[in-house]
């Protein structure tokens, strides 16, 4: 859990330090906007092949690999000496850190029990929320006293400091010495995310409708239907299909991907509103928006807490609905120039957020077999990147047609459309008895859940 706040603090701390940047790089806002698109674009579509390589050579090595890159890349990243060198440099090192997010999770989903993963999770998400908040509380102040250079070397400097730590208390998981890698699966999800991601992220600068975009919209299809053929015929698929049509894994993700696309479209435009709503400073928004991860945190914790007790589905609908009715209050704090409101719609929409996560990682990780820990979990987090992107996207579009009424109307819609996914969620039964009754009750559900979803016809899963 270090690791993963180690490698995904300074992202917040970027924003604010964009300014500063293009001034000691000679750059211009437009070039500098791929500091933060490209990084996210190579690391969404990196996941599951990251996944796949901690199932194939260890999630703990593939940690420990994607730590050490973070850092060295981070160090690089410090010492750029024009605006390409950092765009190379910071899309290296994030996307490295992209590599501790799966591997982590299939390090607790391996390590604990069924029944004590939400709580872990919960735990999890409570250290990913952890970071933008730090990232807003003392991303300004960092930026004045080290200068943007000193934050990414402070990074690197912490990345490397903490891999000791992790040699010493992560243990390997179990290589899956029976199955392969799908290059020619890997290759076409790459380019047909990619693909949509490019659209998504650059359609409002090039134009929506330019031969560039359209090329992108016709391709991403042609290449995800593609990637869905190839992983049919493959000996070993990068993520198979039959996995894909069980619902106790489909049902989790589909709600992810609107509650995602619903709250970033908020995390985006909440500063704009701040700004140009209430007048308020680009310090003051910093420190006005840390409701929102504050939220998450606490709402992490209580979320896996809930999880555990009640059910993922119980967990996950609090989240979802709170999601909902906290984009309501945006819409009245809006109409009514009422800071009140729009502080207790971050702090609600903060909740919610860490309630959903805990959820959605347990109730989708419980439906994998261990051979596809590393992958599932990847492929989550994917289409949790997918809604986040398709969210920036919605809130630009809706902005235009109908300012910010129409953001928060339409994000209202999504978060509605990820309750009512979230109601078809499997909450998986939790055991009791002695740990090893407990072990062999999961062991006997997993079971079950593979041959639901007619994955033990698989290579992947002989022997």
């Amino acid at each position: 859990m270090l690791g993963v706040f180690v490698s995904g603090w300074p992202a917040v701390i970027l924003v604010a330090a964009l300014p500063e940047i293009g001034e000691n790089l000679d750059a211009s806002t437009s070039t500098l906007s791929w500091v933060l698109s490209l990084p996210m674009l190579v690391g969404a579509v990196m996941l599951p092949t990251f996944g796949r390589l901690g199932d194939l050579k260890g999630q703990r090595r593939v940690f420990l690999i994607g730590l050490t890159v973070c850092g060295a890349a981070a160090i690089l990243t410090a010492l750029s000496w024009n605006a390409a060198s950092l765009i190379v440099f910071r899309t290296i090192s994030q996307t490295a850190g992209f590599a501790t997010a799966p591997t982590a999770v299939a390090l607790i989903m391996e390590t604990f029990p069924l029944d004590a993963r939400p709580k872990a999770l919960g735990m999890w998400a409570f250290v990913s929320a952890a970071a933008p908040a730090l990232g807003l509380a003392f991303g300004g102040p960092m930026v004045e006293a080290l200068s943007w250079r000193g934050v990414f070397l402070a990074q690197g400097v912490l990345a490397l400091a903490f891999l000791p730590f992790c040699l010493r208390w992560l243990t390997e998981t179990q290589r899956r010495s029976n199955i392969g890698f799908d290059i020619a699966g890997g290759i076409t999800l790459m380019l047909g995310t990619g693909s949509i991601l490019l659209y998504l992220d650059r359609g409002g600068s090039w134009g929506w409708t330019q031969p560039v975009e359209l090329a992108l919209l016709v391709a991403a299809p042609m290449l995800i239907l593609l990637f869905v053929r190839i992983e049919k015929r493959a000996k070993f698929p990068l993520l198979p299909t039959g996995l894909l049509a069980n619902p106790a894994y489909s049902m989790p993700a589909v709600s992810e991907f609107f509650s995602q696309a619903s709250s970033n479209a908020v995390f985006f435009s909440a500063p704009l509103l701040l700004q140009q709503r209430f007048g308020k400073s680009i310090a003051e928004t910093a420190f006005l928006m840390l409701p929102l991860p504050l939220g998450m945190c606490f709402g992490a914790i209580l979320g896996g807490r809930v999880a555990a007790r009640f059910g993922e589905r119980r967990g996950g609908l609090i989240g979802t609905s709170s999601m909902a009715l906290s984009m309501l209050l945006f819409l009245a704090g809006y109409n009514y120039e009422s800071m009140g409101l729009v502080t207790l719609a971050l702090i609600i929409q903060g909740i919610a957020n860490g309630f959903v996560r805990p959820a959605v990682a347990s109730a989708g990780g419980a439906a994998l077999s261990p051979e596809y820990f590393g992958v599932g979990m990847a492929t989550l987090r994917m289409i949790a990147l997918l809604g986040s992107t398709m969210g920036i996207s919605i809130a630009l579009a809706a902005s235009v047609i109908g300012g910010f009424r129409a953001i928060y109307l339409t994000t209202f819609v999504l978060a509605l459309f990820s309750t009512a996914t979230m109601t078809q969620v499997v909450s998986h039964k939790r055991f009791t008895g002695t740990p090893e009754e407990r072990k062999a009750q999961e062991r006997e559900l997993i079971k079950d859940m593979e041959t639901e979803a007619g994955l033990t016809t698989l290579p992947a899963f002989e022997g």
